[in-house]
């Protein structure tokens, strides 16, 4: 008999918060595990290739799983790092240095015999990750439809066969701490921000990644070592479009300031470019927006009117085109070495004066010469 979706839902609910299904119930196998890989795809350990082994935890789960009737409960995230392994990986060595490892052949025996075992079974996807979905209902319900979506439609393309939704509501589920919490929340929105202008597979990558900061089976070493991980490699990643400038003397009123800004993604990106000064010595002109190519770096002229001379330091802030700050503010100083058109006017103006009274006074000297001559 065909289970319907909402009952193979309570059993896996079941599952979940017990610890077991019924024993009259269809048996449950859960394939979960927290991530081996940092931010970069590089192997941390070795335990997730010891793992898959047949006496392995998830060897055990899948070479010697009971007869009967089967619902597969399954983390996309977990088969991809299998698969990983799999076609060969890099991993960091007792040195601390990143080493190419061989391709791990019960990786392959694993995912071929998991394709083989769900043919004909129920399968429910589990959000990217395996996030706690308590958490990310409060605080982010939007990344958590992207990490079901994709948790689902991965699993779906990897075993070429439809698979459900894993969207059971009222899961209690252990939640992050605080510190893990408020660092996913800044990097999932820093993540958002550059994925608005760059969609390529490296960004939406990580973002569907930092789900796994959220699993509530990280331990405090492992979630600390990820954290730091994802903190480094989306500031580092972000800083792949910024501005580069310098220090810079201006010595005309109206001048046009070279700027460049650099992409180094692989793809074309648009944004706009916010610039103000900190103080009212230089007026700021309207700058179109910027269109750079991939891979490259594209000069720009700033529009500046000096008013005044002495110095200022322009404030350049990339944007995305519906107004989302990308990146860091950055700082250019400028010396001012302009004289104004009063200061002209007024030079000018006495210089003419200086002269007509040396005229006037050679005038008069020659004129009392020719009285007494």
């Amino acid at each position: 008999m065909k289970l319907s979706l909402s009952l193979i839902l309570s059993l896996v609910l079941s599952f979940f918060l017990f610890g077991a299904a019924p024993t009259h119930a269809a048996t449950v196998i859960t394939l979960s595990d927290i991530s081996h890989r940092n931010a970069n795809g590089v192997f941390i350990d070795n335990i997730l290739s010891e793992e898959i082994l047949p006496k392995g935890r998830l060897g055990k789960l899948l070479f010697e799983r009971p007869s009967g009737v089967k619902i597969w409960v399954i983390d996309m995230a977990l088969v991809e790092e299998i698969a990983d392994l799999a076609d060969g990986y890099t991993y960091i060595d007792s040195d601390g240095n990143e080493a190419s490892g061989e391709p791990v052949v019960v990786a392959d025996i694993w995912l071929n015999t998991l394709r083989s075992a769900t043919r004909n079974a129920t399968v429910i996807a589990l959000p990217y990750g395996n996030p706690s979905v308590t958490f990310l209902k409060r605080s982010a319900p939007g990344e958590l439809e992207i990490y079901r979506t994709l948790g689902e439609e991965r699993l779906a393309a990897f075993l070429g066969r439809p698979v459900s939704r894993y969207d059971v509501d009222g899961v209690s589920d252990r939640e992050p701490k605080q510190t893990t919490a408020r660092l996913y929340t800044s990097l999932r929105k820093s993540v958002r921000v550059t994925n608005s202008i760059v969609t390529s597979s490296e960004v939406e990558t990580v973002r569907l990644r930092l789900a796994q900061l959220l699993n509530p089976s990280l331990d405090a070493e492992r979630s600390l070592e990820l954290n730091r991980s994802f903190a480094t490699f989306v500031t580092k990643m972000n800083q792949r479009i910024r501005i580069s400038g310098g220090n810079y003397t201006i010595t005309s009123a109206q001048y046009q300031l070279p700027v460049t800004v650099i992409n180094e993604f692989d793809q074309q990106v648009t944004l706009d470019l916010r610039v103000w000064t900190s103080n009212s010595r230089v007026i700021v002109g309207k700058i179109p927006r910027i269109t750079v190519a991939a891979s490259s770096q594209l000069q720009i002229e700033v529009p500046l009117e000096v008013i005044a001379s002495g110095d200022t330091t322009l404030n350049l802030q990339l944007q995305t085109p519906n107004g989302k700050e990308l990146g860091l503010v950055k700082k250019i100083p400028l010396r001012l070495a302009v004289i104004s058109p009063l200061t002209t006017w007024f030079t000018t103006g006495l210089a003419l004066i200086l002269l007509l009274t040396a005229v006037m006074q050679s005038w008069r000297r020659v004129k009392r010469r020719r009285a007494h001559g």
